[in-house]
């Protein structure tokens, strides 16, 4: 924990640049200089209130939803909104209609919603007493709880059905990530030892866990929270193989970040997320990003129903 950013304010100052253009993705208003403030404000006001480090909600809000106000509302099944992509929160300014500005109420309940947990679904202060430590590490099993409701019985936070890089993108948001291109392979998982292993072997499959609790593109239909919501389905050795045409089809929509020509299109369904592609198609995540450039640094903004090209 030492090695975390120092204080709550240079942290938050340094993902100001984040914040002010995170909306843009979703094709909604970015975040006005008051609604930014008034992230600030909520995130402090309720991690007094619940006791959480207000550097550990501040990087949830950032790896869910970059910290857009107006980020959209996912529904798969169970309703997650808002700012930390809360299970069945009540807090939002992008569901069924976008507000802008977003108010101020608005922002305090979405951070509550994710932070405190909701009448649903847990929040980080819920996957933190999960986690059945008091050291630091009590964090990052919570984000991993977070994310995917339960850890892989490996012990090891990025095996197991979950996004693989999320809980190592909120360690590193802790001690300083901001707009840097990641380094996390969701690919591979490290381990104690310094093997790697590659995503769906053998060695690091889980069954799949209880109901997951929040999450940040699109998820399965039991997901229980997400953002553009964090995948919780498992990664197999022989993904099921897509039935992609050279051209786009007419019955999606083609991504409008998506390069152009693109000589294969794939569209995304709902148990869909990033590494699931990549697999399919047999890329790489700096190929599957640098033909749709529209896509987040950790992948986690795929639209339902789009067509996203996967050969170029």
């Amino acid at each position: 924990m030492d090695d975390w950013v120092s204080s709550f304010d240079a942290m938050f100052e340094a993902n100001k640049v984040v914040m002010q253009s995170s909306c843009t993705q979703w094709g909604v208003p970015n975040n006005s200089d008051d609604e930014i403030n008034q992230i600030s404000n909520s995130i402090q006001s309720v991690a007094s209130s619940t006791g959480i480090d207000p550097r550990f909600i501040l990087a949830i809000v950032i790896q869910e939803s970059n910290g857009c106000v107006r980020a959209p509302t996912s529904n798969y099944g169970v309703v997650n909104p808002g700012l930390m992509q809360s299970h069945d929160g009540s807090g939002s300014c992008n569901n069924g209609g976008v507000q802008n500005p977003c108010p101020a109420s608005q922002i305090t309940q979405m951070i509550t919603d994710g932070a405190a947990g909701t009448p649903s679904g847990d929040g980080l202060k819920q996957c933190i007493a999960q986690s059945g430590s008091t050291d630091v590490s009590m964090y990052y099993k919570a984000a991993r709880i977070y994310n995917s409701g339960s850890i892989d019985v490996s012990k090891n936070l990025g095996a197991g059905i979950a996004t693989h890089c999320y809980v190592s993108d909120v360690a590193n948001r802790l001690t300083g990530w901001t707009t840097a291109a990641s380094t996390c392979d969701s690919n591979v998982i490290g381990s104690l030892t310094g093997a790697a292993v590659v995503v769906g072997s053998s060695d690091t499959d889980a069954t799949a866990p209880a109901t997951s609790t929040a999450t940040a593109v699109p998820t399965p239909a039991t997901s229980t929270t997400t953002a553009a919501p964090e995948p919780t389905v498992s990664v197999s050795t022989t993904p099921a193989a897509p039935s992609p045409t050279a051209t786009a089809s007419s019955a999606a929509p083609i991504y409008p970040s998506a390069i152009s020509p693109c000589l294969e299109y794939y569209t995304v369904v709902a148990s869909d997320y990033c590494v699931l592609i990549e697999m399919k198609f047999g890329i790489s995540a700096s190929q599957f990003t640098s033909w749709n450039p529209g896509l987040d640094q950790a992948c986690t903004n795929l639209w339902l129903g789009y067509q996203y090209c996967v050969k170029a």
